[in-house]
């Protein structure tokens, strides 16, 4: 059944808070307190984290500020510059990641910090603000909605038509002119039809029960030779999970998407194989320079598709960001290959070369992931 206004309000409200959640703990991230210490009076006392003795503004055993507030003020404060302000890091670093990627992840790897949000605060951030975005653009919708009023008639259409079919075969197969094996062949395209009807108004309905359990009985009319030849064979577990899967297609769709965000880290240990293998014989390149590279790219396509995404919605054509869709991930990743491992042009595109299609495998391997997950939930 369609899901009422409170609800859909329920749902854009929790997604929003996923994006505001995602900002805090970035902001988390960049920084161990979220409170700064202004209190001359508390420098000079045991920390009431570890219990070390302290004589500035933070603990120089845990780091925890010495100065702890405790009025919803500071809450507040705390939250508002979790989200807009990340220390200011923010405003420093997004220009450096959309326009000198290179420059960015080099000088993060060598060890300029302080000036920039860390390559995971901004990967959880932008993983945060994808969620959000897509689920309140509405390609976030519940598994339980139904299609829209048109596809409804289509459906509607369908059934009359059918039933018109079914009129008629029942017609023929009263004619008493029609052989005994006309009459069987009747007798199962009748049935036939009677079991399409009655899945289409079970699907149309969202009694996924009853849609199970009629696929189920279709798929077990096939006969023994259908049921020995099949796989996954009828009865197994991988045979209820297709036919659930058939059953409530929303559903898959609806737990690949959650899964996705909650396992979008994995793309980082998934590419990192394909990074070493580009550059396995550079004795001044480490597997940690490889995960800053693409934790900073993996933010930069997210925000990328945020944006297009915003300008679709607002109307751009689709002729202007298609063709920044099409240009700008490839350009990005040549200056941030070139910046980050002072590679020749020549070098450069030959790597890109490779790394597109190692990206290409992994978006493979993730969306197998996904799909496994989804199947095991």
């Amino acid at each position: 059944m369609r899901r009422c206004y409170a609800c859909r309000v329920n749902g854009e409200t929790e997604t929003a808070g996923d994006a505001i959640t995602g900002a805090v703990l970035a902001g988390a991230l960049e920084r161990p307190g979220a409170t700064d210490a202004t209190s001359a009076e508390q420098h000079h006392r045991a920390c009431l984290n570890c219990g070390a003795q302290t004589s500035g503004a933070y603990c120089s055993s845990c780091g925890q500020p010495t100065h702890i507030h405790r009025s919803l003020l500071s809450l507040g404060h705390d939250l508002l510059h979790g989200v807009f302000h990340f220390e200011g890091k923010i405003w420093r670093t997004l220009p450096e990641l959309f326009f000198h990627p290179g420059r960015l992840t080099r000088r993060y790897i060598n060890g300029e910090r302080a000036k920039f949000v860390s390559p995971m605060a901004l990967f959880l951030f932008t993983v945060f603000l994808t969620f959000a975005v897509f689920s309140l653009g509405g390609l976030g919708s519940s598994s339980t909605e139904i299609a829209d009023p048109n596809t409804q008639a289509d459906v509607h259409a369908t059934v009359e038509r059918l039933r018109e079919q079914l009129a008629e075969l029942r017609t023929e197969r009263e004619n008493p002119q029609t052989s005994e094996q006309r009459r069987a062949d009747l007798d199962r395209e009748i049935a036939g039809l009677d079991s399409s009807i009655a899945i289409i108004e079970s699907a149309e309905s969202g009694d996924w029960p009853r849609l199970l359990e009629l696929q189920v009985r279709a798929a077990r009319g096939g006969g023994a030779a259908r049921a020995e030849s099949s796989w996954p064979p009828p009865d197994s577990y991988w045979y209820r999970k297709v036919e659930s899967v058939r059953a409530n297609p929303r559903l898959l769709l609806y737990k690949i998407k959650t899964n996705a965000y909650k396992f979008s880290w994995a793309l980082i240990p998934l590419s990192l194989p394909f990074m070493w293998l580009m550059f396995f014989w550079r004795r001044d390149i480490h597997l940690y320079d490889h995960a800053i590279f693409i934790t900073y790219s993996i933010s930069f396509m997210m925000l990328l598709i945020i944006l297009l995404s915003l300008a679709a919605a607002i109307g751009v054509s689709s002729v202007i960001w298609g063709w920044v869709l099409a240009l700008a991930p490839p350009l990005h990743l040549y200056k941030q290959l070139r910046g980050t491992y002072g590679l020749t042009r020549a070098g450069a595109l030959v790597r890109l070369f490779f790394l597109t299609i190692a990206i290409l495998i992994v978006l493979v391997l993730f969306l197998a992931l996904l799909l496994a997950l989804g199947l095991m939930d």
